[in-house]
């Protein structure tokens, strides 16, 4: 059965004051996993000792912005983004994490035309980089599940299928994929096939559940029954998280088009536990 989990994304811009009380909030609306962004590389003590004390199933999503890239031709902006995601990972180990999701692979909405050669440069830096990545992940007792973007936030990879080449290439047993919904409706020829490959690959380590709009799940234009029932009926297990964002939040409207972030939640969790 899988965790259902929200991001405190839903609340707040980032690791602040404002985030206390909200893991506990999580747990009792009904999640059984919570999403912490790493804004910051480590957590204030008394946030730490309120996630673990919840019992909820933890993950963490990375923040990475300009500066920040393990597949970037400067040598600075990789040794940056390593430094950023090792510390992370070290955090995640302390509130017993499971994974570190998101497009751990680039930074700071990267999208370039390049050479083949220059692109396949690229390709390999991210795999350099993400597999060493992988043995603090392996000491950490985390996996790593690697996001595709949509062609307007990166030109790295945009497709679910990208991802698994990756994966495969990097030939590390804790590195999967990381599947959202949101970033799957802009470059995904498929939604319904390209998540019905995903489980059957076997490396679906972690799945958004987003709408179009960046609405909860229920919300906007996609098939929510069918892509439930796909990773219902392949067996998917991990977890399944809401990235909703709090007005002013990194992905939200410029419009207040939805409800207070606590009805979002609300809305969300009861229509996901419709299906697990």
């Amino acid at each position: 059965m899988p965790s259902l989990g929200i991001n405190l994304w839903n609340w707040v811009k980032g690791i602040g004051p404002d985030c206390k009380g909200l893991p506990t909030k999580v747990k009792e609306m009904g999640f059984t996993a919570v999403e912490i962004p790493m804004t910051k590389s480590t957590l204030p003590i008394d946030l730490a000792q309120e996630i673990r004390d919840t019992g909820l199933t933890v993950t963490l999503c990375a923040s990475l912005p300009k500066g920040r890239d393990l597949s970037s031709f400067d040598e600075q902006e990789r040794r940056a983004a390593m430094t950023y995601l090792k510390e992370v990972l070290h955090t995640g180990a302390v509130l017993d994490a499971t994974l570190l999701c998101g497009a751990l692979y680039t930074g700071g909405g990267k999208c370039h035309y390049l050479s083949d050669d220059d692109r396949k440069r690229e390709w390999d830096l991210a795999v350099t980089g993400i597999r060493e990545l992988s043995q603090t992940a392996r000491e950490c007792g985390m996996q790593l599940a690697l996001e595709p973007l949509n062609h307007f936030r990166t030109s790295v990879c945009n497709t679910s299928g990208q991802i698994l080449q990756m994966v495969q290439d990097i030939g590390e047993d804790n590195v999967g994929l990381h599947y959202d919904t949101f970033h799957a409706c802009i470059d995904e020829l498929s939604l319904q096939d390209s998540l019905r490959h995903a489980v059957e690959s076997g490396r679906l380590y972690h799945v958004h559940a987003v709408a179009n709009n960046r609405g909860t799940p229920g919300q906007g234009i996609i098939p929510w029954e069918e892509i439930f029932g796909i990773l219902r009926d392949g067996g998917y297990d991990g977890c399944i998280t809401m990235e909703t964002f709090a007005y002013g939040a990194l992905d939200s409207s410029y419009y207040r088009v939805f409800g207070t972030p606590d009805e979002q939640a609300q809305i969300g969790i009861a229509y996901m536990k419709q299906y697990f």
